[in-house]
């Protein structure tokens, strides 16, 4: 059987990777190098900037921890340098897995022509026509452009500008409140910026729970970052050398720079699905709960449909893609019915990386309480950790949600030093049915932040009874 994927980000690789180790044959179509926007330009390097971000928010704290330290400078050609380096670092392990799953890159800009073939223009100049028995559909994400505000202006950056840290300006006005906006207002603050955050909502992170935003504004406040919640931008312009916004409430803000951070969305367009039948929900592509277009034998993953567009659901769905296509093509030939999976959403965490860090899994309480589950919630703060108080941590809190009659492990929101790492023990947790008890009854080691998830299992499992 051959498969064939279009797009090579965490959602095509993953697909490729686990289409091959099932004994198909895979070619897999990329118009850039390997890694999508996550590696490229997103999640991998906006992490190494936040890393020499910490440095330079640990220096200026220094005598908090009893030493003196002078303020730090960046060095921006060394940033970038090292930044570049470990994308490139992990593009080249990447191509090496590859060649080691014998998948076959093609290189080019890729069109589905129908359910069976893809049409490439080569990189290398001229077209090749890929014919396949299934077609795996994952062409990621693009920068959502706000109508109204010039993005070729030369003051005007989006997250594609901002990982690039071609220069630190005095001042910045980011537009979006949400992760992206969170992560480089927190950046560009440790790096010395003065920093406003414009969002459209009444409050930072939108979506998420009320205390989890709360506490993350705090903490960037406590940086110099100025937040206008309920407020937007509705015009920007160059004065004198700078740039003007002029906000809906007619607040005016005057920057050297203005970031556009308000997101991403589906990659769908001119690529030949619709004219192919691939049916959308929106700018998504729509697909069934096996990742299946409205197309036979076509899936989709990844950003492209919408959902959680985070690099690591990606990398679950072009897995589950290539499994639920493989049990699909096989079964032509047993005549058996095929073992389709399904992604399970609902125990994915979701990651910020200011500091205090924060990540979240599943349901707050008020969202169990609305879809009818009595629920409880326990919540231990920093303030009693060991290890917060010792690394100079102790802001933020660990908040459990548990079903009352079963002391099943519902949800967790996280604020606080390490909570990017310490999440997966609840997602863990609930990936496979573990109570809040069980998790309190585990022995954590100390002092480690992790025992603040323990401490509030205790506390919910106290709560429920059991």
């Amino acid at each position: 059987m051959r498969i064939a994927i279009l797009g090579g980000g965490p959602g095509g690789y993953s697909a490729a990777f686990e289409a091959s180790r099932l004994g198909a044959e895979v070619v897999l179509v990329e118009h850039e190098r390997l890694g999508g926007t996550c590696l490229n330009r997103g999640c991998v390097p906006t992490k190494a900037i936040l890393r020499s971000a910490q440095v330079a928010a640990d220096a200026r704290q220094a005598s908090e921890l009893g030493l003196v330290a002078t303020t730090p400078s960046v060095d921006l050609p060394a940033l970038r340098t090292r930044k570049e380096s470990i994308v490139d670092e992990l593009v080249s392990q990447l191509e090496d897995a590859a060649r080691r799953s014998k998948v076959h890159l093609v290189t080019g800009d890729g069109r589905l022509r129908d359910a069976r073939s893809i049409e490439v223009t080569l990189a290398t100049g001229g077209t090749e026509i890929i014919h396949a028995d299934a077609i795996i559909l994952a062409t990621g994400s693009v920068v959502l452009q706000l109508p109204g505000i010039d993005h070729d202006l030369e003051g005007v950056w989006t997250s594609d500008d901002a990982v690039s840290v071609t220069a630190i300006p005095n001042e910045i006005v980011i537009i979006g409140g949400g992760v992206i906006g969170l992560e480089f207002a927190w950046a560009y603050a440790a790096f010395g910026a003065k920093v406003a955050v414009v969002e459209l909502t009444e409050q930072v992170l939108p979506g998420n729970d009320r205390r989890v935003a709360r506490a993350t504004q705090r903490s960037l406040e406590r940086m110099g970052v100025e937040f206008f919640l309920g407020d937007a931008v509705e015009s920007v312009a160059p004065e004198k050398g700078a740039m003007r916004s002029t906000l809906r409430s007619g607040r005016v803000l005057v920057s050297d720079v203005v970031l556009s951070a308000v997101g991403r969305v589906p990659d769908g367009t001119g690529h030949g699905f619709e004219e192919a039948g691939v049916q959308f929900d929106r700018r998504a592509v729509k697909v069934d709960q096996h990742l299946r277009t409205s197309v036979p034998g076509v899936y989709a993953a990844g950003d492209l449909i919408g959902g959680m567009m985070l690099a690591h659901v990606a990398d679950e769905e072009g897995a589950v893609a290539a499994r639920n296509a493989v049990s699909e093509l096989a079964a032509r030939t047993t005549g058996e019915p095929p073992r389709l999976e399904s992604v399970r959403y609902d125990c994915i965490p979701a990651c910020v990386y200011t500091t205090p860090n924060i990540a979240t899994v599943g349901m707050t309480r008020d969202a169990a309480t609305g879809a009818g589950v009595d629920a409880v919630q326990a919540i231990s703060k920093y303030t009693g950790n060991a290890k917060a108080l010792a690394e100079g941590e102790a802001d933020g809190f660990v908040q459990v949600t548990a079903e009352r009659e079963t002391g099943r492990l519902l949800g967790c929101q996280v604020v606080g030093p390490h909570a990017v790492e310490t999440i997966h023990e609840v997602a863990l947790a609930m990936r496979y049915g573990i109570t809040v008890r069980q998790v309190a009854d585990t022995v954590h080691a100390h002092p480690t932040a992790s025992e603040a998830i323990k401490a509030a299992c205790r506390d919910a499992a106290d709560k429920c009874g059991r």
